[in-house]
């Protein structure tokens, strides 16, 4: 049930990550940037992360920027916050889209934002239940804490759930 009143909008901005109980919904749009999603199906709780970089090279006070600070900051925020038992949460990756024709590897940023988020999530323990990754457009994604449906947007294609 995602619901249009927008005090039930909760919107993840760049390099950002956001905690929700239901019937709140939590939505971002991604480029090469990766949205990461936990849930509780327990507790009816959703978390999601808008990472930018694979890793922190540097602290710059926004540990959500990156796969390596944001994703542990997102685990916590579900455990110590939230309450969730890291044991039932479940994880949804969307992102990481190619969006400037480069031919180096080096420059596709969402590839490594990928499987940064895929390495530290398997690190954690947290099982990758859905993902939607790739391609040449961008995101968006919409949470619906209530049943834990993520909707996922690509930008001129239909919309799928996850």
């Amino acid at each position: 049930m995602i619901v249009n009143n927008n005090e039930n909008i909760v919107t993840v901005g760049v390099g950002d990550l956001k905690i929700a109980q239901s019937p709140k919904v939590i939505k971002t749009s991604l480029g090469s940037c990766v949205g990461v999603v936990l849930y509780d199906s327990v507790q009816k709780v959703g978390g999601m992360l808008h990472l930018m970089l694979p890793n922190c090279n540097e602290r710059d006070g926004k540990p959500g920027k990156y796969a390596d600070t944001g994703i542990p900051l997102l685990l916590d925020l579900m455990v110590n916050k939230a309450k969730s038992k890291k044991s039932v949460l479940t994880a949804k990756i969307f992102g990481g889209a190619k969006m400037f024709n480069v031919s180096s590897e080096i420059f596709d940023i969402g590839k490594s934002n990928i499987a940064e988020a895929q390495k530290i999530l398997a690190k954690y323990g947290i099982r990758i239940i859905a993902s939607r990754l790739g391609g040449t457009k961008g995101h968006q994604i919409t949470l619906d804490t209530e049943t834990g449906i993520v909707q996922s947007r690509i930008f001129g294609e239909q919309t799928e759930k996850y």
